[in-house]
């Protein structure tokens, strides 16, 4: 039997193939938007749901809690501010104590240390793990007796004076510039001492870096504060 006529593969068998390639591959691209959509979607619903159940995000609140105001949005951050160690009143009120607790808490979750309440410090009071646990004044004036054992009693009076032996203890200037801790070391004194204000925050580096400036000529004319060592010249720590 004579064989049979070649078969012809033509342009309509490669175009099918084509076709069939192209349609399938932006059936996948089209599968990948889709589940890419319901995935963002379902992210921000999460999201949302979240700051639903967070009374800072809430409507009732301002986007940004500052000193002088008073409500149920301080009295939340004040009651998030306790719940990471901090020492400090839930009163609703936002004075001077509570923006020093969240200044310090803004340098422990890396964020501008700006001590008002906005977005950043929002999130971060719901989800960072920073704490505001601290040494007592019992555990810090036994410290500064140890490290400064020439002259333990004027070290405890300066460190009082300075911070009220409270290790979170932040002092703005009136230049933008700040004290940091028990030893009130400046801004200027840090960059000196290769230091950082969470460092400086840290009761045990604090005391270090001021034994170390005191050392200098074993007096503590670095700081001003006549009312611990009325001898004492006046200076900036």
């Amino acid at each position: 039997m004579p064989p049979g006529p070649p078969t012809v593969r033509g342009k309509g068998g490669r175009r099918g193939r084509l076709r069939t390639a192209v349609i399938a591959a932006i059936t996948v691209v089209a599968l990948g938007i889709v589940v890419w959509g319901v995935s963002t979607r379902s992210s921000q619903t999460k999201a949302a749901e979240a700051n639903a159940e967070r009374v800072l995000f809430s409507a009732a609140c301002p986007p940004v809690l500052a000193l002088g105001q008073q409500d149920e949005c301080v009295k939340e951050a004040q009651r998030l501010l306790r719940q990471r160690g901090a020492d400090i009143g839930v009163d609703g009120i936002f004075g001077p104590e509570t923006r020093l607790r969240v200044t310090a808490f803004q340098v422990f979750a890396g964020l501008t240390p700006n001590g008002v309440v906005a977005d950043p410090t929002k999130k971060a009071l719901y989800e960072s793990k920073a704490r505001l646990d601290t040494w007592s004044p019992e555990k810090v004036r036994g410290r500064i007796h140890e490290v400064f054992a020439e002259a333990p009693a004027d070290a405890v009076a300066i460190a009082d004076c300075q911070s009220f032996l409270d290790p979170l203890y932040i002092l703005p200037n009136t230049d933008g510039t700040r004290n940091w801790g028990l030893f009130q070391i400046s801004d200027l004194r840090l960059q000196e001492l290769g230091g950082t204000p969470s460092e400086a925050l840290d009761p045990e580096w604090n005391i270090q870096a001021a034994k170390k400036l005191w050392s200098r000529d074993r007096d503590f004319h670095h700081w001003q504060c006549a009312r611990a060592l009325p001898q004492a010249s006046p200076s900036q720590s």
